[in-house]
This record gives structure tokens, C-alpha cells and sequence, in this order.
């Protein structure tokens, strides 16, 4: 199944409800349409997130994350 969203490694698991997915699927659409408008949830997450990457910059053993995922 093609789709833009980054499912949960648990997200095809046999013990894994439709309900649990669709409960899931549900927070990731208010997630994403929370972070497309000018809400305080968008203002937490991009503060949070440039301050994971400046404290990532000024620690020099620092390895990307993005290699692991």
C-alpha cells in the first residue's frame, strides 16, 4: 500500500486491531492538520524541534539519527 504517511512498525502486525489503526490514523490526520494551521501544538513541536537540532549542533559526538530510522 502506497501512502505518504510513516506507519508504525506495529501498524501491519496480526495483533494489531483495525481499531488500533484506525485510532492511530485518526491522531496522525489532526496531527498533520493541527501543524498545517497556526496552532499552539505547530508552535511546540517546531520550538522542540529547532531545539533537538541546536542541542544536536553543539554536541560534537553527536551521530544522525536519521541513519537508524
Amino acid at each position: 500500500m502506497i501512502t505518504d504517511y510513516d506507519l508504525p512498525v506495529w501498524f501491519w502486525d496480526s495483533e494489531t486491531t483495525d481499531e488500533d489503526r484506525h485510532i492511530w490514523m485518526t491522531q496522525e490526520r489532526c496531527r498533520r492538520q493541527a501543524m498545517r494551521q497556526q496552532t499552539a501544538y505547530r508552535q511546540r513541536v517546531k520550538r522542540q524541534a529547532e531545539r533537538t537540532a541546536r542541542r544536536q549542533q553543539a554536541h560534537p559526538a553527536t551521530v544522525s539519527v536519521d541513519e537508524y530510522r
